[in-house]
């Protein structure tokens, strides 16, 4: 049988993060059901949402670095555990056959982290890639990258990959994608200003689902988007991914939460209040 040329792959370390990468790759299924999805873990997994779980020859804070370099896929979709799928997202695939990598930028650019240089500070116009989501294809050049990038994050010290990771990219020859936000969406708060014109969601990128682990509370693990976002977000959400023409929708009308009830009425009061003042002010 001839091996399968696209696939997903997480890489976790540490026990905590296992039940993360299953209910990740719970959802990918939902949405991806004939795409192989692959675990580097250093943990016994037997799940039978991944068809290969692959032992970590080194375990680390970043295990996602070496499944770059030993997936088994010409095309490569790499996730971090703290993320649920909610739209296809296989057109990345697509992608890697003109690029060699393609990932989002960081959001929170202005951050202490995303701020941080490796010796000559990198132009703020190439800011910081967030590797939560990494596609890339199978190449000589893509190993070398995250052979440099483990490199570098060893002999640094530093506790954060992306600011290594932004600089080796930035030296690199490789094509380069710069996907969508929706495809690595991880600002929920934006999506209370979002009408139809916006594309919806593929992915929900959740730090938040780590607080389980950082507890020490399995019990706590949030399982459904609805719970974790909150029901008035869940619902636009549902309302973006049926509106949304790139995913087959029909292109109906999407009020943004800001606007309303009683609270976009309040906003838009105050927002008004404020514009005529700015306007008596600014008067001749």
């Amino acid at each position: 049988m001839k091996p399968p040329t696209e696939g997903f792959v997480f890489a976790v370390s540490g026990a905590a993060y296992v039940p993360l990468a299953i209910r990740a790759a719970e959802s990918l299924r939902r949405h991806h059901p004939n795409h192989p999805i692959d675990l580097f873990c250093d943990q016994p997994v037997t799940a039978d949402i991944f068809a290969q779980v692959i032992p970590l020859r080194n375990s680390w804070f970043r295990p996602k670095f070496e499944a770059m370099q030993r997936s088994r896929f010409d095309r490569t979709i790499l996730l971090d555990a703290d993320v649920l799928c909610i739209a296809p997202m296989d057109d990345v695939f697509a992608v890697l056959e003109r690029f060699d990598l393609a990932a989002a930028h960081e959001p929170r650019r202005n951050s202490a982290v995303a701020t941080t240089h490796l010796g000559t500070p990198l132009p703020a116009a190439f800011p910081q890639l967030n590797t939560g989501v990494l596609a890339f294809r199978k190449d000589p050049r893509v190993r070398a990258l995250a052979e440099s990038v483990v490199n570098t994050l060893e002999k640094s010290g530093l506790d954060r990959d992306q600011p290594v990771f932004r600089a080796c990219v930035y030296e690199s020859d490789l094509r380069l994608w710069v996907l969508p936000d929706e495809y690595n969406f991880m600002t929920i708060e934006l999506l209370e200003a979002y009408t139809e014109q916006f594309a919806a969601p593929r992915l929900l990128h959740l730090p938040r689902l780590h607080r389980h682990v950082e507890a020490g509370d399995r019990a706590r693990q949030m399982r459904q988007v609805k719970t974790i976002v909150g029901p008035a977000v869940y619902q636009q959400i549902d309302a973006l991914l049926a509106a949304d023409r790139t995913l087959g929708g029909d292109g109906a009308k999407v009020k943004a939460l800001l606007r309303r009830g009683l609270p976009g009425f309040g906003r838009a009061l105050s927002w008004g209040i404020r514009k005529r003042l700015q306007q008596w002010f600014n008067r001749d």
